[in-house]
């Protein structure tokens, strides 16, 4: 089996994991405003998870599509990686 044949599926899976984090983020906001009106959070401390979540679909996203980009359209540059 070829090494460069695996890039694409894990590119493919990367972006999706970053959508679906992107999409569920409504739901993340609801369980963080939850725990902030029970006092297990601050209000500090659910600004820092929504952030962060929020940075981190956007990270695997724009990752995916870039590592997807280097394989898919060009296969000579890729050969070095």
């Amino acid at each position: 089996m070829h090494i460069d044949l695996i890039y694409v599926p894990i590119a493919v899976l990367i972006t999706l994991i970053g959508v679906w984090m992107h999409w569920r983020m409504h739901s993340y906001r609801m369980h963080a405003e939850e725990s902030m009106k029970d006092g297990k959070l601050s209000y500090r401390q659910v600004k820092f998870r929504l952030m962060m979540i929020e940075m981190t679909s956007r990270g695997l996203t724009i990752s995916g599509m870039a590592l997807m980009a280097v394989r898919l359209m060009a296969p000579t540059f890729g050969r070095f990686w």
